[in-house]
């Protein structure tokens, strides 16, 4: 038995562009996100997919629903999928953070295997709990293709699982807004076959 991931990463937020982190506020995606949705929808429209799982914030939901709008689906939420909390860093800018807590950012910015969000969640758990979703998307859907929409640290260490690595090498490869990478999963050995994609933007980036 055969399962097709179609891992995505939510369109751009105004966070993304102004370097704020988010983690568990409901934020939307802005409207070169909902473009970028759109593009990537245009370019999946043809394929068969036969569920779309998103995690429950706006950004991937309607990300999500936008890709649906073609299939005729609606968007399945799985908790497991939400953004690591960001505990004491959420809503605030990146400069706050590194001027705030120096020796903790450097760590994030080189090897987050053991890092822990001040006050939120560690590396360790969203691996975990990613992990667990991702599996459970693929027992639940033997010889389908899928769609998963989520966020960048959920997207790319269930990436980081599919190698056989650890979270060491997180820093070592980009996942950008509304790109499209593929793990093909055969009896029961994922594989990663398309990474970071984004083809499907080039008239629309700038």
């Amino acid at each position: 038995m055969t399962t097709t991931v179609l891992l995505v990463r939510h369109g751009q937020t105004e966070s993304n562009v102004e370097g704020y982190y988010m983690g568990w506020l409901d934020e939307d995606i802005n409207q070169m996100g909902y473009a970028q949705a759109r593009a990537l929808s245009a370019r999946l429209a043809n394929q068969p997919i036969d569920i779309i799982y998103t995690s429950p914030l706006r950004r991937t939901f309607n990300t999500a629903s936008v890709l649906a709008e073609p299939h005729k689906l609606e968007p399945k939420v799985l908790d497991d999928l939400i953004e690591i909390h960001q505990g004491d860093w959420e809503g605030m800018h990146v400069d706050k953070i590194s001027q705030g807590w120096p020796e903790q950012w450097r760590h994030t910015r080189t090897d987050p295997t053991d890092f822990t969000m001040p006050n939120g969640e560690s590396f360790k758990e969203v691996t975990e709990r990613s992990v667990r979703a991702f599996y459970k998307i693929v027992a639940d859907n033997p010889d389908r293709q899928v769609v998963l929409v989520a966020h960048e640290i959920v997207v790319k260490v269930i990436i980081v699982h599919t190698l056989g690595a650890t979270n060491s090498i997180y820093r070592h490869f980009d996942l950008s807004n509304a790109s499209l990478s593929v793990i093909r999963v055969a009896e029961g050995k994922p594989h990663l076959v398309v990474l970071n994609d984004t083809t499907h933007l080039d008239g629309i980036k700038g």
